[in-house]
């Protein structure tokens, strides 16, 4: 049975806050390893303690289909990765009212799903769950720095449903791991676009664009390549135009902006990205 609710209103009531167990081991150790390669085996780990769960897989949805950005399994073994390959494999999303549900939630907060195998809603899904020793599985869906991202909590018939005292802290799911889950692939964005500022074209071209000076495209052509690493003649060739024509072009942006060399256009170009990484990484997303 599907059951879906925002975040703050999950179980019927606000969550009560971690206990002490849970903050002893590491509540700040994760909220450092935001933007680190740690930090997604650092929830799992913390969010498989909390529920008592054996399996943490993280997704997203860049066409409008899942794929699995990563799966975590309690014991380190790979059996979550073999759960999440074949769920893709044989097309069990199709099947999958959370994952329909999650997919197409576009409000700010996220939304929380629990899926009960004892009243699925697709007998595709309960043979499949069957197969695979499932018994509950909860999602939180929302917005990540590269779309809608899911994050589920799996258990299965050894452990048992959730106990009434878990679900009533299903809540910070949305509340605490989410934000953090979010924040995460955002900054992974941002490292991103950072790491190709002087390596891309593209992402030059773009970033001249929403400079705001309204510069003249073919000036703006030039000088993109110059930054990009071609000579003025090697922007001419590039550009299929007379060296004559690229250097005006160059001439009439150093003037526009009083550059005395490649040092000061240097210098330009990335006070421009820096103002406007955030608008690349909202382009990226779309």
């Amino acid at each position: 049975m599907l059951e879906m609710y925002p975040g703050k209103s999950a179980a019927g009531a606000n969550p009560p806050p971690f206990g002490m167990s849970t903050r002893c081991n590491g509540m700040g150790g994760l909220i450092g390893a935001v933007g680190a390669p740690t930090f997604e085996s650092e929830l799992a780990r913390q969010l498989m303690q909390m529920f008592q769960s054996e399996f943490v897989h993280i997704c997203h949805f860049p066409s409008g289909r899942p794929q699995m950005l990563m799966s975590i399994t309690e014991d380190g073994s790979a059996r979550a990765q073999e759960h999440s390959s074949h769920y893709l494999e044989r097309r069990m999303w199709q099947f999958d009212p959370t994952l329909d549900a999650g997919s197409r939630w576009n409000d700010n907060d996220p939304i929380l799903t629990q899926l009960s195998i004892d009243r699925p809603e697709t007998e595709e899904l309960k043979h499949f769950y069957d197969d695979k020793g499932i018994r509950e599985r909860v999602v939180v869906y929302g917005k990540g720095g590269g779309g809608h991202l899911g994050l589920s909590i799996v258990r299965t018939q050894a452990r048992g449903a959730f106990s009434d005292e878990e679900r009533s802290r299903v809540g910070m799911i949305g509340e605490i791991a989410f934000p953090l889950l979010a924040r995460h692939y955002a900054l992974l964005d941002e490292r991103s676009i950072v790491s190709s500022a002087l390596t891309s074209l593209k992402l030059i071209e773009q970033c001249i664009a929403l400079s705001g000076h309204n510069i003249p495209r073919r000036e703006a052509q030039v000088i993109a390549r110059m930054l990009y690493g071609l000579t003025c003649e090697g922007a001419a060739l590039d550009l299929a135009i007379s060296y004559e024509t690229a250097l005006t072009y160059k001439k009439r942006f150093y003037q526009r902006f009083r550059m005395g060399g490649m040092r000061d256009l240097v210098s330009w170009y990335l006070a421009q990205f820096s103002n406007a990484c955030h608008l690349l990484c909202d382009q990226r997303k779309h």
